[in-house]
């Protein structure tokens, strides 16, 4: 497994023509949350396009990048037609310009991007697993969808995983071979901006103020999509139980509705919706991280959960369930504490331990933190994509 390190130099000549990459996603959603400062400094040295289709997302602003849009048919569902019509309208926008790398995000972009990139010929076809959806499946849905993954490593020329414990997962499930994947230095997709994410008492004040938060209570943070994978409904239950020791509990849900929660919500919780806060999708996260005391991500499927290292870049600490993706982001009981996926009684007596013990939240977060700082740091984890990128492209000839 090779480990890249940012290059000191540029990386490339100024006089070199610019290089055209291709960045497939099935939703601007997750380029949004993960991507944007990527694609900004590859588009100060290559010309870049992104394939998406706004249509899957209507939840999120329009992205504002410097970069050509292309808008294509593809849908987040399996839908055997309209992904079949998608790969071709990609290999034909993909001849017309002639990339020389194809980039393929998220599971559908990724097998559709590569697919079409292998037919074209492309000379780099890249992909970067993040979370495997198969993960949390069973039955023949579980291997159909493992079996795309399959597809998609095979047809790509670069392959990635976002951290070490995904690395070794997807080499168990025979998804890859070990020398066919690497991880980027300690894993993550693009890291933490310090400069944005930092604690702010000031802003705890004011969210909480304009939340109807009490100042005293102890506040639990879910910020990501509701989806079931997540384990929203499973950090419910586990709240409606520690509100029985812990009056003063409340909880804060920040994301995208992907599931018609704003229902399911108020009925799971009853009377414990009292002390529960709903935000939608938000552009300015770390408010939300300024109002909490800890992080709860009680999810079945993670690849690297940055909203875990951007919780510590604000000096808090992160209840996490015990997955691949999740262990890397958490040190237990160093910088958060794990427990075992699915078991809501296990994930409500954390949500009491750090109720119950102010000084332990404190320290855990203090911990975080300090290893967000010293390992995570944003431009240092983004220069290593970019200069992997860069590795790719070098010693390839340029299309015409």
């Amino acid at each position: 497994m090779t480990i890249y390190a940012p290059h000191p130099q540029s990386i490339m000549p100024t006089d070199a023509p610019r290089r055209k990459i291709c960045i497939v996603c099935s939703t601007p959603l997750v380029i949004h949350f993960f991507l944007q400062a990527h694609i900004r400094v590859l588009a100060q040295h290559y010309d870049v396009t992104v394939m998406t289709n706004p249509a899957n997302d209507t939840q999120t602003p329009p992205l504002d990048l410097p970069v050509k849009k292309k808008v294509i048919g593809i849908r987040r569902q399996i839908t055997l037609l309209s992904d079949l019509k998608a790969l071709l309208q990609i290999v034909r926008l993909l001849r017309n310009d002639n990339f020389d790398l194809v980039w393929g995000v998220g599971p559908k972009g990724g097998l559709l991007g590569m697919l079409a990139a292998l037919l074209c010929r492309t000379p780099v076809r890249l992909f970067i697993f993040q979370g495997e959806v198969w993960a949390s499946r069973k039955g023949i849905w579980r291997e159909l969808i493992k079996s795309m993954d399959k597809i998609t490593a095979h047809s790509a020329t670069h392959l990635l995983a976002v951290s070490h414990s995904e690395r070794e997962f997807l080499i168990q499930e025979k998804v890859v071979r070990p020398a066919s994947i690497g991880v980027l230095g300690e894993g993550s997709i693009g890291g933490v901006d310090l400069q944005y994410y930092q604690p702010s008492p000031q802003r705890k004040a004011m969210i909480r103020a304009e939340l109807g938060i009490p100042a005293s209570a102890t506040v639990a943070l879910f910020l990501g999509r509701l989806h079931p994978d997540k384990g929203i409904l499973d950090l419910l239950s586990a709240f409606v139980q520690a509100r029985k020791e812990c009056p003063n509990l409340w909880l804060l849900i920040v994301g995208p509705d992907e599931g018609n929660f704003v229902q399911v919500i108020p009925q799971m919780l009853g009377e414990s919706m009292a002390c529960c806060r709903m935000v939608g999708f938000t552009t300015e996260p770390r408010d939300y991280f300024a109002a909490a005391d800890f992080l709860c991500l009680p999810s079945y499927r993670e690849g690297f959960p940055v909203s875990i290292l951007e919780a510590g870049a604000c000096g808090i600490p992160a209840i996490g369930s015990d997955i691949y993706g999740v262990k890397d982001a958490i040190r237990d009981q160093q910088t958060g504490l794990i427990f075992p996926p699915h078991d809501i009684h296990a994930l409500s007596r954390l949500l009491v331990r750090l109720y119950q013990s102010p000084s332990l939240c404190r320290a855990l977060g203090e911990a975080a933190a300090q290893r967000v700082g010293e390992e995570f740091e944003q431009k240092t984890v983004i220069d290593r994509y970019i200069n992997f990128i860069s590795d790719c492209l070098k010693d390839t000839p340029q299309s015409l």
